[in-house]
């Protein structure tokens, strides 16, 4: 595997952050234009050059293609190059359901030398503002109640939400900001379906033989819990009587907290004194305060997150016994998962922690 489709890549990632910012903080649309940001433009070049040497359609040719196929594996584009042992093979750049960047794009995009301000970091520091203007005393319960809330709650009754507000009045703005109007297109008919595994709406699908009930657009329950139950069904003559999280949030925190809670949920009921996202985010889960750190992360790439790792581990570090866990299903999916993770990781900072699923750290701390 030569190093071209390597750099393809990070610059494909490094160019689709760039569109998404350029919608995101500007409201431009993706044009094909001299507006293209200038790195999505090169990127387009190099993917098309790249098609020409796999033999392959020439897929730079049109950014909108770029980004209806950025949904789906690498893998799955048609280019040799992004096939075998192309070690981003398994990588989507862009959630199809949600539009936005996967976190593996960013990472990525990040790891590639992109100055790109991840959007997820930017909701981080929204929520740390938030929560520093509750004071020194209430900071970490409100981070942790605020967070908790988009993640169990992604779909809730505006009084509801309103309810919640109450209690950090000081962060209203911030916490309303993390939600929108229910979208009508959610609902069947005047019916709205919440999902079992997540809280969120289970959207109507046209394939109904697969998604009778309607589709999760959350791809971390999804993976867990691939039939889409229903919870709980709704009437819904007002959409504006609801509140949905926006995209990015379902997308960074709702999807991947979905294993956080469940480690902190499974310890508490076995009797050991947790906290979720303790001292303002320094681990997803504390067990008897700073005795153990526990970070969730669950990555499509192993590569990618070692990466991150072998750079930053973050504040975990002031925890005596620090754990890095991943959902079992990424684990079934490769079974070199934790192997590939661990290579990469503990070459740099992450040699201070371990490794395991989210199941082998339950059956050990719940014991």
């Amino acid at each position: 595997m030569g190093e071209d489709s390597l750099i393809t890549a990070g610059m494909l990632a490094r160019g689709l952050a760039d569109v998404h910012e350029r919608l995101l903080f500007h409201g431009d649309l993706v044009r094909q234009d001299g507006r293209m940001p200038p790195r999505m433009r090169r990127a387009l070049a190099r993917l098309s050059a790249q098609s020409l040497r796999d033999g392959a359609d020439d897929l730079g040719a049109s950014i909108h293609n770029v980004m209806a196929m950025a949904a789906r594996p690498m893998c799955e584009w048609g280019m040799p190059s992004f096939q075998g042992d192309f070690p981003w093979a398994n990588i989507v750049l862009v959630d199809g359901d949600l539009g936005q960047p996967t976190a593996e794009c960013f990472e990525l995009a990040a790891g590639g030398g992109s100055e790109t301000e991840l959007l997820q970091e930017i909701h981080h520091e929204r929520l740390r503002a938030a929560a520093e203007r509750c004071g020194p005393k209430m900071r970490d319960r409100a981070y942790r109640e605020i967070r908790g809330l988009v993640v169990r709650r992604p779909c809730l009754p505006t009084a509801d939400l309103f309810e919640f507000i109450e209690d950090w009045l000081t962060a209203a703005p911030d916490v309303q900001s993390f939600y929108r109007p229910l979208p009508s297109t959610a609902l069947h008919g005047k019916t709205l379906r919440l999902c079992a595994g997540c809280g969120s709406p289970l959207w109507p699908d046209n394939d109904v033989v697969s998604f009778p009930n309607g589709r999760c657009r959350i791809r971390d329950c999804r993976m867990r819990h691939p039939t889409c139950e229903v919870a709980e069904e709704f009437e819904v003559t007002d959409v504006g009587e609801w509140r949905l999280a926006t995209n990015a949030v379902l997308a960074y925190w709702t999807g991947p907290g979905l294993a956080e809670i469940e480690v902190h949920d499974r310890l508490k009921a076995a009797g050991r004194t947790v906290d979720l996202y303790p001292y303002s985010d320094a681990a997803d889960v504390s067990v008897d305060g700073r005795d153990v750190g526990i970070d969730v992360k669950s990555y499509a790439s192993a590569s990618l997150l070692g990466a991150r790792l072998a750079r930053s581990v973050g504040q975990i570090t002031m925890f005596r016994r620090r754990i890095l866990c991943v959902p079992d299903a990424r684990v079934r999916q490769d079974n070199g998962y934790l192997k590939t993770l661990k290579a990469i990781a503990l070459q740099g900072e992450g040699k201070c922690l371990e490794f395991m699923t989210v199941s082998d750290v339950i059956r050990e701390l719940a014991a």
